[in-house]
């Protein structure tokens, strides 16, 4: 079990990436589908190992809210900017900024090359 463990690390760690990935996007799809679309007021940051992540004050069903944001960045947003969020009702954890939502280049390269290592790991399984 661990020299296949040991053998197949690499792999094993694309697989994992890929499917956190796949968790990110499905949960942003959520997010977009199933939440509000609001505006949203930045009224302070979290800030955890370095990154900001702003903390929006908003409107739902006559109820203000301040939720953190998921997305967070190395210079902090200015407090009283706002944007278009997207929140899930009932999820007091976090909200999707409008401009962090969708596939970046960075997701695309990395899941092509995950893909590219399981399938070399594949082949090499499948030709012994």
């Amino acid at each position: 079990m661990w020299d296949f463990i040991k053998d197949n690390i690499l792999t094993i760690f694309c697989v994992l990436g890929l499917i956190w990935l796949g968790n990110l996007f499905l949960t942003q799809l959520r997010y977009k589908k199933q939440g509000a679309r609001l505006e949203g007021t930045v009224v302070g940051h979290v800030n955890q190992s370095g990154n900001y992540f702003p903390v929006y004050e908003f409107n739902y069903n006559g109820e203000t809210l301040r939720v953190d944001s998921y997305n967070g960045d190395k210079n902090p947003m200015i407090e009283g900017e706002t944007e278009i969020i997207y929140y899930l009702p009932g999820n007091q954890k976090g909200v999707f900024a409008e401009r962090n939502m969708g596939v970046k280049p960075w997701q695309i390269l990395c899941g092509a090359a995950f893909i590219v290592v399981i399938v070399i790991s594949l082949m090499k399984f499948f030709t012994k």
